[in-house]
């Protein structure tokens, strides 16, 4: 079975069951998790999010049985409720078969405690004694492309160059953010876009460069106090309008 957001996101929701994703992109299911909500811990190398915990095999081995059995030790205080703590492990395929046991059974014991995802890239690498307590979904084989981000990215573009600021054009910039958040859930990518094909522009000058950078921090500073970011990538868009509006012959 492909897994997929909307699958994911109910099983997260509900807590019932532990999964095992198997597939070779793990962007792919970095971006079904939306790892870039996650904060990192670098003194314990994991990283974490509102009750998800992120731990890759890569930076333990067999040191993760005793990070596992700290974070399973009790359930989620911190939330609106007591609730699961969801324990997401990535590269599982990578881990001995001892230690693979060793990780059962936290999950057989930490059932009341905590939810489990698990990746991998060899499902054949992990013993069947433990595939049987999980269901396993599958990654897609190729990876995921975001064309949303280019689109959007070249539709700014082409405003920019094709229009002067006016209520149409507002109109028209106020759908655009609205139909990108309906794809994303934050902007950071988009903005960092912005910022690397202005800076390497030749033909801007650096003082409006400073500005149009200048601007994108000042409104970031508002975007964290926000829940309605359509609005601050609209306010966004159209400072590039106010920067850029004598430079964009070569955009």
């Amino acid at each position: 079975m492909i897994i997929n957001e909307h699958t994911l996101k109910h099983i997260i929701q509900h807590k019932n069951i532990n999964i095992i994703i198997n597939g070779t992109h793990l962007d792919g299911f970095n971006r079904l998790i939306n790892l870039d909500r996650y904060k990192y811990i670098s003194d314990k190398q994991y990283s974490v999010y509102n009750g998800h915990f992120y731990i890759d095999v890569i930076n333990f081995k067999k040191e993760i049985i005793h990070v596992l059995k700290d974070i399973c030790v009790s359930p989620n205080y911190y939330g609106e409720s007591i609730q699961k703590k969801v324990v997401i492990v990535v590269n599982f395929h990578l881990l001995h078969s001892i230690y693979q046991q060793s990780v059962k059974n936290i999950v057989d014991t930490s059932y009341n405690n905590s939810f489990f995802i698990i990746h991998t890239n060899n499902i054949n690498s992990i013993d069947r004694n433990i595939i049987s307590r999980f269901l396993v979904f599958s990654l897609p084989c190729k990876p995921l492309n975001d064309e949303t981000l280019h689109i959007t990215y070249n539709k700014i573009i082409r405003l920019l160059k094709d229009n002067t600021l006016n209520k149409t054009v507002i109109e028209t910039i106020r759908g655009l953010s609205y139909m990108y958040y309906m794809n994303h859930t934050h902007s950071i990518d988009l903005q960092q876009m912005f910022v690397s094909n202005i800076g390497s522009n030749l033909s801007l000058p650096n003082s409006i460069k400073e500005q149009v950078i200048k601007d994108i921090c000042r409104i970031n500073v508002l975007y964290q106090h926000s829940y309605r970011k359509p609005i601050f990538l609209e306010f966004m868009i159209i400072s590039l309008f106010k920067h850029l509006e004598n430079y964009t012959y070569n955009l």
